[in-house]
C-alpha cells in the first residue's frame, strides 16, 4: 500500500449513495452503509494473531482492541468441515464484531452506548467495552432474563440495565451496523487464507447478518485482486424464509432445513462431542447434504478420551499446523485445535521437542521472553523490528 492513507467510505448497501463521512445509517433510505475499500490490495500481517492481521481490508483505526478473537480451527466432523467459531474469547462469532467495534469506539473517544439486547452478542460487547465505553442495555422485556443473565450483566461494572432507555447523551448501536459487518466478514479472510478446498461456505442464519458479511467478505477479497471461488449458502429452519439484509447479496442461496431433520442432525452432533444449538445443526445439515462445505457455526466440544490414539492425533495436528504457519507459540497451536486440552498441548509440544520432532526458539514480546514453535530444519522465520 505505500503508506498511503486510503480514503474513508462508506456505501449504502440498498440505494448505493457514497458517504465520506461516518454515517451508520442511511439518510436517503434508511439502509445499512457498509464500508469501502476502493484500489486497497489484500495483505496478510502473518505477526498479527487475529482478525486484525486482515488491516488491509478494515476500517483504518487509531487503536485496537482485541482479546485474542479469530483464527479459529477447522475440524471434520464426518463428511463435513466445522469452522469452530467458540474458539474466540467469550465463545461467539460476535467477538470479531465486538473487537471492531470497541476499536472504533476507542479510536473515537465515544464515552457511551445504548444497545438492545441481543443475548450473545450483548455479551460480547459488554467484555469488549469494558474500560473502552460505557453500555447502556435496554431490556424490551426484563422478565425474559433468567439469572445467569442478570449475573453477566449486572457485575459488569460498565453496564445499566434499563427497561426504557435513558434521555442522556448516548450513541445508539445496533447489532445490525457496519462494524460488526467488518467483523464478522474476517471468517471469510481467514477460510481464504487457509485455502480450504471446498466450493461453499454454509453460515445458520436468522437475522441473515452473518451470512452478508462472509458474502461481503469474499466480495471484498475479489475486488481486492484475490479469487476467492466459494458460495454462501445460509441454512435456516423450514418455514423462516429469506431474511431481509440477505436482498443486498442476491448470490446468497438460502436452504431450509425440516425441523424433524434439525432435531436428527442434534443428536448425531452429540453422539459425535458436540453440543450445539438448533440453527447450528441446520448449518451442519445442509453442508452434508449438499457436500464440498465448511460449515461456519458456534459448536462446544467435549474432551476426548486419553491413550495413544489421542496423544497420536493430536501429534499429527501440531505439525500440520506448524506446517500452515510456519511457527506458533503453544498457545497459538492450542487456539487453532479445537478438541485437545492447552496442558496437553504444551505437555506433547515439551515432549516433541526433546525427541527432536519440533524446534523451538524464545524470543522478546514486549516486557516478555516467549517460545516460539517451529518445523526442525525450517529457516528462522525473519521478524519485524518493533519500537
Amino acid at each position: 500500500m505505500g503508506g498511503e492513507e486510503r480514503p474513508a467510505l462508506l456505501v449504502c448497501a440498498d440505494c448505493g449513495r457514497a458517504y465520506e463521512e461516518e454515517v451508520f445509517a442511511c439518510s436517503s433510505c434508511g439502509g445499512l452503509t457498509v464500508f469501502e475499500y476502493p484500489g486497497s490490495r489484500f495483505n496478510i500481517d502473518r505477526r498479527e494473531p487475529g482478525i486484525w492481521r486482515y488491516r488491509s481490508l478494515l476500517p483504518r483505526l487509531e487503536r485496537v482492541v482485541s482479546k485474542g478473537e479469530g483464527l479459529t480451527p477447522v475440524s471434520r466432523l464426518g463428511g463435513v468441515l466445522a469452522k469452530n467459531e467458540q474458539r474466540n474469547p467469550t465463545s461467539t462469532y460476535s467477538d470479531r464484531a465486538s473487537s471492531v467495534i470497541a476499536s472504533y469506539l476507542s479510536s473515537r473517544g465515544v464515552p457511551g452506548v445504548r444497545t438492545r439486547f441481543e443475548e450473545d452478542f450483548t455479551y460480547s460487547l459488554v467484555y469488549y467495552l469494558e474500560g473502552v465505553s460505557a453500555v447502556e442495555v435496554v431490556l424490551d422485556d426484563p422478565l425474559s432474563l433468567d439469572r445467569s443473565d442478570v449475573a453477566l450483566l449486572a457485575r459488569a461494572r460498565n453496564v445499566r440495565l434499563t427497561s426504557r432507555g435513558s434521555s442522556s447523551d448516548l450513541v445508539d448501536l445496533s447489532y445490525l451496523n457496519p462494524l460488526t459487518v467488518e467483523g464478522l466478514k474476517t471468517i471469510a479472510f481467514e477460510i481464504y487464507e487457509r485455502g480450504l478446498r471446498v466450493e461453499r461456505v454454509v453460515v445458520p442464519a436468522r437475522t441473515g447478518l452473518l451470512a452478508y458479511s462472509v458474502w461481503k467478505g469474499f466480495r471484498d477479497l475479489e475486488e481486492a485482486g484475490a479469487e476467492p471461488h466459494y458460495e454462501v449458502v445460509a441454512a435456516s429452519i423450514k418455514g423462516s424464509g429469506r431474511p431481509r439484509v440477505l436482498d443486498r447479496a442476491k448470490s446468497v442461496r438460502v436452504v431450509e432445513v425440516d425441523g424433524e431433520e434439525v432435531l436428527e442432525f442434534l443428536a448425531r452432533l452429540w453422539n459425535r462431542g458436540v453440543s450445539t444449538k438448533p440453527l447450528s445443526a441446520s448449518a451442519f445439515a445442509v453442508a452434508e447434504n449438499l457436500g464440498s462445505s465448511v460449515a461456519v457455526v458456534t459448536i462446544g466440544f467435549r474432551a476426548p478420551s486419553g491413550g495413544r490414539s489421542g496423544s497420536a492425533g493430536l501429534r499429527r495436528e501440531i505439525v500440520r499446523v506448524l506446517e500452515s504457519y510456519g511457527e506458533a507459540t503453544a498457545y497459538e497451536i492450542w487456539r487453532r485445535l479445537p478438541v485437545y486440552t492447552l496442558r496437553g498441548t504444551y505437555k506433547l509440544l515439551e515432549s516433541m521437542e526433546r525427541r527432536g520432532e519440533v524446534c523451538s526458539e524464545v524470543r522478546p514480546r514486549g516486557e516478555r521472553k516467549v517460545r516460539y514453535y517451529i518445523p526442525c530444519g525450517s529457516p528462522r522465520p525473519e521478524r519485524a523490528a518493533t519500537s
